[in-house]
């Protein structure tokens, strides 16, 4: 018997059960149909603090190395401030923090009140986290589904938002327990299920390299445990006869660099702490009350070693960090690997600062990250010279030929690493 003349045999015969469920007054059950795949899938996988230099060293990543022999970058250059949360979401709508609105893993709303005080955003703030209103602009998955591409997010920061009233068709809270291995056999579900875009996402490089350092051992062995993913990624699709129809991208937020206690500047050698309101970290911030004076303070602390400050509206314009309410009216700028802190908290935590870290001027190199993709929209063997974080939205959409969202790439990046 042939083919066709199988397939409409059995057609007959569940026509003919459906006309003897209807004679017996009952519903027929809807079928349930495998999803065809997609014309084009894109899986983008996020190595979180994987900085542009690991893959130069000697470290065991046979997968990543395969996926580099597509299109490797020289190096992705991170937006200001290089944070995970700014850069997850650059990354995925082609938008610098001041437009995006997600200018730091914390920051506060001024234009916002909640029990008589600035609205506060947090990495932990699930409130947050989860307020469409805190975050701007149109990410991927919400060009995908409103171009009819369904979508799958396996962590992304801003995926557990309604963004313009959408979501990704599936999408996850954010587990940092949850496997490895589960997180790839999620993604190949959605893959298996039809999704156009899946995102997956891997934090074992950042935390190795906060707790130890960059050029730590544990690196390596962080690095090699998320390669061994992307291999069960890659096998996975291999298995369902994919592989040749998915390009992979894969990209790091920020990189990393080195601190320590004996980098440290204390703002009591400027200013007393107890009576200024400040967002401390990588890029510290100022918000002066009405009766202080914030060239005032600007001064004060400029004149620190290893600091720069500015008023937001003076910040170096490169770094597009001034139109945003959400930036401190006082920024500071820090030499890399710098801590500005307290005397008080310095002698507290004698844990700190130590390690690594990242958030410093993306000028410096410490702090760029990797781009690298392979598959049939990809070309095969370039290697570019940098791209930023805010192109990888344009190239993304370009290789699922999907039509882009306003954003600030470079238009003319999908052509330097497309087919």
């Amino acid at each position: 018997m042939t083919l066709r003349r199988l397939l409409s045999s059995l057609l007959l015969v569940l026509f003919g059960l459906v006309v003897i469920q209807q004679l017996h007054g009952c519903a027929a059950p809807a079928p349930v149909l495998e999803a065809e795949a997609p014309e084009r899938t894109l899986v983008l996988v996020s190595l979180d603090g994987f900085r542009h230099d690991y893959l130069d060293r000697d470290v065991d990543a046979p997968t990543l190395r395969w996926v580099a022999e597509g299109v490797r970058a020289d190096r992705l250059v991170p937006v200001f401030p290089t944070k995970t949360f700014p850069n997850h979401y650059s990354l995925v709508t082609g938008l610098h923090p001041e437009r995006h609105g997600i200018v730091g893993n914390s920051m506060r709303d001024p234009e916002r009140l909640e029990g008589g005080e600035p609205a506060r955003f947090s990495l932990g703030n699930r409130d947050a986290v989860t307020d469409g209103r805190w975050w701007s602009g149109e990410p991927i998955w919400v060009t995908a589904e409103r171009q009819g591409v369904s979508t799958a997010t396996i962590f992304w920061p801003g995926s557990e938002s309604e963004i313009g009233g959408l979501r990704p068709t599936t999408w996850l809270v954010y587990d940092g327990e949850m496997p490895y291995l589960d997180r790839v056999d999620t993604a190949l579900e959605a893959v298996d299920g039809g999704a156009g875009f899946v995102t997956l996402y891997f934090e074992a490089v950042d935390d190795a390299g906060h707790r130890y350092g960059p050029d730590a051992p544990q690196v390596a062995e962080a690095i090699a445990r998320v390669d061994d993913s992307l291999e069960a990624l890659v096998d996975g699709l291999r298995d369902r006869g994919r592989l040749r129809d998915v390009d992979i991208v894969v990209v790091s937020d920020h990189g990393m660099t080195p601190v320590s206690r004996d980098d440290v500047v204390f703002f009591d050698d400027a200013l007393d702490p107890e009576d200024y309101d400040v967002d401390w970290g990588e890029v510290p911030g100022v918000w002066p009350r009405a009766d202080q004076d914030a060239d005032a303070i600007v001064a004060a602390l400029d004149a620190l070693p290893h600091v720069r400050a500015f008023r937001k509206e003076d910040v170096p314009a490169r770094l597009r960090y001034r139109d945003n309410v959400r930036i401190p009216p006082v920024v500071v700028l820090l030499d890399e690997g710098w801590t500005l802190t307290s005397r008080d908290y310095f002698e507290r935590r004698t844990d700190r600062p130590s390690g690594g870290t990242h958030g410093f001027d993306n000028q410096y190199r410490s702090m760029s990250g990797i781009f690298l993709a392979r598959g049939p929209r990809f070309r095969s063997g370039l290697e570019v010279d940098s791209l930023q974080t805010v192109d990888v939205y344009g190239i993304m959409t370009a290789a699922l030929g999907l039509e882009a969202a306003p954003n600030d790439g470079d238009a003319t990046a999908p052509t330097r690493v497309l087919r």
